[in-house]
C-alpha cells in the first residue's frame, strides 16, 4: 500500500485501538470511548472524525439496538434530513436534505438526494424506502455531493453498505411480534466455501395490518345517506369495516459472494430479490368534494377504490425488485488501486389512490411503473510523492428505461390509459485530489463533468373505445426530449489542531437534472425545464474530548440555490388570460433563486460506564431571492418555503447498560425525535400544512453473557400521538386533500439468536 494509505489505515487503527483499550478499562469501572465508524465518502476509507464533510453515520449494531427498520427511521435522527413515505398517489419516498430534494417519486423526474446501495446508484425514488437488511452501516452525507456522489446528489446522499462475507460461520435468526399482527422474521448466515471464496446469505419477511380502517359510509353514517346516492356493494364486516390501508407485506432475499484469489485482488458479487406487496399509504381525507365523507374520528377512511362506472382496484403500493451487482478491487501496485462497480436493477411498482376519499367513485388512479437501470463506475486511486498527494480519477455511466403507465379516471370528463416510455442516459468523468502540504493539513479539490439525455413519448387512450381519449387524447404520440450537461467542483481545506479537534471549510456545487413535463394535459404543456443548481459554502469542526468519552460535531452552511424546480398546478404557463392556458396543470418549471442557511450539531456522550447519551439539532432558514413570472402566476410568494423544509429538527436518546452477575446485560433505551411544521407543496396553504411533531420511542434489551441470545421489548410512538407525515393537496384541481397519517402507539417483542 502507499504511504498515505498506510497512514490513513494506521490512523483508523490507532483510534479503534484507543476505543477498544478504554472499552476494556470500562470493565474495571472507567467510562469508555465513543466508538469510531469508518466511512468511504471521499473514495477511500477514513474515520468519520477525519472526514471533512457533514456526515451522519450509523453502524449496523446501532440499527439493531434501536430496532430501526427502514431508511426513514434513520433519517429522523440526522439533522436537516427528511425522508418520508410519498403522498398517496405514488409508491416511493420523498427525500430532502437541507431543504433540497424531490417531492414527486415519479422516475420521469430526477431525485434531489442520491441513494446508493453498496456504492450503486439507485436512480429513482420508487422502491427507495429500503428495508434495513443485514447492513454494516449507513452514511448520510449532507450538502451537495456533485463531485463525490455525482448525479442528482444536490441536497446530499444516503448510502447503505451491506455486510461483506467473512467465512467465519457467523449468523443470526430473529423473530418479531407486535401490534396490528406484526410478524417479522430475519436471518443471515456467513459460510466459508474455500480458502478463497466466502458466501453470506440473508433474508427477511414481514407483515403488519394497516392502521387506517376503510369504512362503509352507508353502514357507518346511515342518517347522512341521500336518496340519490349510489354506492358500491361491499362486504361489511364488524364495526362497518370493509378493509384496511397502510398495511405492510414484503419479503426479500440477498446473497453475497466474496472472492479473494490473490492478495491484491478482491471480487464481490451480490444479488437480491424483494417483493413488497404493501397496501396504499394510510391516509385520512381532510378535504373532499362532498363534506359528508370527511372522517369523524382518527384512522378512518371512506374511499372504496371503485370508480363511478364500476372500475375497481385494490389498495396497493407495491414494488417488486431484482438487482445484481459486483465490485472488483485490484491493487495494481503499492501506489495504484483500480475499482470497478457494476449494477443492474429491475423494478415493477404499482400504486393506487382513491382521490375523492369517499364512496362515490369520482376520482380513481392506478399508476404502474416498470423500470430498469444499468450503472457502471470505474475509479483509479493513487498516491504521489510519498503521501504528498492522494488522487482519484474515474468515470460513470447510467442508462435507464421505464414506462409511466396506468389509468386515470376523473368524473365526468377524464378517463384514460397511459403508457409513456421514458429513456435516460447519463455519462460523467471526475477527478478528486487531497494534498497534504504540511502535517495535519489537507487541501481538497474535485471536479466532475456530466452529460444527460432524456426522451419521452406520451399516450392517452380511452379504455372503453381504444381511441384517443377525450380532452387529453391530443397527446397521443406526442414526444419530448431534454439534453444538458453540468460541471461541478469542490474546494476545501481542513486542519487537525490536535488529535481531538479537526476544523474544515469548503465550497462545493451540485445539480439536479432537468427534463420534460411528465404529466401534460395538452401538447403546449410538453415543455422542458432546466437543471437546478446549488453553490454551497460550509464550515465546521469535528471533536472528541473528555478522554474520548464525548464527541461534538458542528457544521454551518449557506446554499445559493438557483433555477429551483417547482411544479405549477394553476394552468401553466401564464394564467387564464394566456391563450396557451389550460385549467389543469402539473408542469415543472424553474422558479428562481433562493438562499438556504443553517447549522447542525451532533453529539455523543458516555459520562459513565454503560451510560450513553446522543443528540442532534438543526436549524434551516429558506428565503427566495427572486421568482420568475411562472412562479408568481402559480401563486408562489416570496415568503413561501419549499416542501419538507422544517425550520427546526432535533433528536435525543439515552441508554444505560446494567451488567448482571452472570455476565448478561439489560439495557433500557429511550429516544425522541422532533420536526417543526412543514408545507408539502410549493404553493404554501393550509391544505398542505403539516404540523410539527415530537414522537418518543422506548425499548429494553437483554443480552446473554455470551451474546448468543438477545431480546428486545419496545414501544413506538409512546405518547400515541396522532400526526401527519405528508399531504397530497389537490384542492385547487379537484377539491380533495389526503394526508398520510403516522402509525399510532405500537408494541413489539423481538427474540434473536446469534451463532
Amino acid at each position: 500500500m502507499t504511504a498515505v494509505l498506510f497512514r490513513n489505515q494506521q490512523n483508523i487503527r490507532r483510534r479503534l485501538m484507543v476505543a477498544s483499550s478504554v472499552s476494556a478499562l470500562s470493565l474495571m469501572g472507567l467510562a469508555h470511548a465513543v466508538d469510531e465508524i469508518v466511512v468511504t465518502a471521499q473514495f477511500r476509507e477514513q474515520s468519520l472524525q477525519d472526514t471533512p464533510i457533514a456526515i451522519t453515520a450509523v453502524s449496523g449494531d446501532e440499527i439493531e439496538n434501536k430496532a430501526l427498520s427502514n431508511v426513514a427511521q434513520i433519517a429522523a435522527t440526522a439533522p436537516n434530513v427528511t425522508v418520508t413515505q410519498a403522498s398517496s398517489g405514488f409508491s416511493g419516498v420523498a427525500a430532502y436534505v437541507r431543504g433540497v430534494g424531490q417531492l414527486d417519486s415519479s422516475f420521469a423526474l430526477e431525485p434531489g438526494v442520491g441513494i446508493y446501495v453498496d456504492d450503486i446508484y439507485h436512480g429513482v425514488m420508487v422502491g427507495s424506502l429500503f428495508d434495513l437488511l443485514d447492513l454494516d452501516r449507513v452514511e448520510i452525507l449532507r450538502g451537495p455531493q456533485g463531485t463525490l456522489a455525482g448525479k442528482n446528489s444536490i441536497g446530499g446522499a444516503i448510502k447503505l453498505f451491506s455486510r461483506k462475507p467473512q467465512g467465519d460461520g457467523s449468523g443470526y435468526i430473529s423473530g418479531t411480534y407486535g401490534s396490528y399482527d406484526r410478524i417479522e422474521v430475519r436471518g443471515a448466515y456467513d459460510v466459508k466455501l474455500t480458502d478463497e471464496a466466502f458466501l453470506r446469505v440473508s433474508a427477511f419477511s414481514k407483515r403488519r395490518d394497516g392502521h387506517v380502517k376503510v369504512l362503509d359510509f352507508a353502514c357507518d353514517r346511515p342518517s347522512e345517506v341521500l336518496p340519490s346516492d349510489t354506492f358500491p356493494n361491499e362486504y361489511v364486516g364488524p364495526d362497518c369495516e370493509i378493509g384496511r390501508i397502510g398495511g405492510v407485506e414484503s419479503w426479500g432475499l440477498r446473497a453475497a459472494l466474496r472472492l479473494v484469489p490473490r492478495d491484491d485482488l478482491e471480487i464481490n458479487i451480490f444479488g437480491s430479490i424483494v417483493r413488497d406487496d404493501s397496501q396504499s399509504p394510510g391516509v385520512e381525507q381532510t378535504q373532499t368534494t362532498d363534506p359528508r365523507f370527511l372522517p369523524t374520528r382518527p384512522y378512518t377512511y371512506y374511499g372504496t377504490f371503485t370508480s363511478f362506472p364500476g372500475w375497481s382496484v385494490e389498495s396497493l403500493a407495491t414494488a417488486h425488485t431484482e438487482s445484481i451487482g459486483g465490485q472488483i478491487d485490484w491493487e495494481i501496485s503499492d501506489t495504484l488501486k483500480l475499482t470497478s462497480i457494476t449494477g443492474y436493477e429491475n423494478i415493477n411498482s404499482t400504486a393506487t389512490i382513491d382521490l375523492d376519499g369517499g364512496p362515490t367513485g369520482e376520482l380513481l388512479t392506478l399508476n404502474r411503473t416498470p423500470y430498469h437501470q444499468f450503472t457502471q463506475e470505474l475509479r483509479l486511486n493513487g498516491e504521489f510523492g510519498d503521501g504528498l498527494l492522494e488522487w482519484t480519477i474515474g468515470g460513470f455511466y447510467f442508462d435507464s428505461q421505464g414506462d409511466v403507465a396506468g389509468r386515470v379516471y376523473s368524473f365526468p370528463v377524464l378517463n384514460w390509459l397511459q403508457d409513456d416510455p421514458v429513456s435516460t442516459t447519463s455519462k460523467s468523468v471526475f477527478a478528486h485530489a487531497i494534498l497534504h502540504p504540511i502535517p495535519n493539513m489537507s487541501i481538497i479539490g474535485g471536479i466532475r463533468y456530466t452529460d444527460d439525455e432524456k426522451s419521452y413519448t406520451f399516450s392517452r387512450i380511452n379504455p372503453d373505445t381504444g381511441a384517443p381519449a377525450d380532452v387529453v387524447g391530443v397527446l397521443e404520440g406526442v414526444g419530448g426530449s431534454f439534453s444538458g450537461d453540468s460541471i461541478d467542483y469542490r474546494f476545501g481545506v481542513d486542519y487537525r489542531f490536535a488529535d481531538e479537534l479537526m476544523a474544515y471549510a469548503q465550497f462545493s456545487t451540485g445539480y439536479k437534472g432537468g427534463g420534460v413535463n411528465p404529466r401534460p394535459f395538452i401538447p403546449n404543456q410538453v415543455v422542458p425545464f432546466e437543471p437546478e443548481r446549488v453553490d454551497a459554502y460550509e464550515v465546521g469542526f469535528k471533536s472528541n474530548f473528555l478522554d474520548g468519552r464525548a464527541r461534538l460535531n458542528v457544521a454551518a452552511f449557506l446554499n445559493k440555490y438557483k433555477d429551483v424546480i417547482l411544479i405549477d398546478t394553476n394552468g401553466y404557463p401564464g394564467g387564464p388570460t394566456d391563450p396557451d392556458w389550460f385549467p389543469l396543470s402539473a408542469v415543472p418549471f424553474n422558479a428562481g433563486k433562493a438562499d438556504i442557511k443553517g447549522f447542525e450539531v451532533e453529539t455523543i456522550l458516555e459520562p459513565a460506564p454503560g451510560f450513553t447519551l446522543e443528540g442532534s439539532l438543526s436549524y434551516l432558514d429558506f428565503e427566495y431571492q427572486t421568482l420568475d413570472m411562472n412562479a408568481t402566476a402559480s401563486g408562489i410568494a416570496a415568503d413561501f418555503v419549499p416542501p419538507f423544509a422544517p425550520e427546526w429538527q432535533w433528536s435525543v436518546s439515552a441508554a444505560y447498560e446494567f451488567s448482571l452477575e452472570s455476565g448478561a446485560a439489560i439495557t433500557p433505551r429511550v429516544y425522541a425525535e422532533h420536526q417543526s411544521s412543514v408545507y408539502t407543496d410549493p404553493v404554501n396553504a393550509a391544505s398542505n400544512f403539516v404540523e410539527g411533531r415530537t414522537t418518543v420511542n422506548a425499548n429494553i434489551a437483554f443480552r446473554s453473557h455470551d451474546g448468543g441470545w438477545e431480546a428486545i421489548a419496545g414501544v413506538t410512538n409512546l405518547g400515541d400521538k396522532h400526526y401527519y407525515t405528508n399531504a397530497f393537496d389537490l384542492l385547487t384541481i379537484n377539491g380533495t386533500v389526503s394526508n398520510v397519517v403516522g402509525r399510532p402507539r405500537e408494541f413489539f417483542v423481538t427474540l434473536r439468536k446469534n451463532f
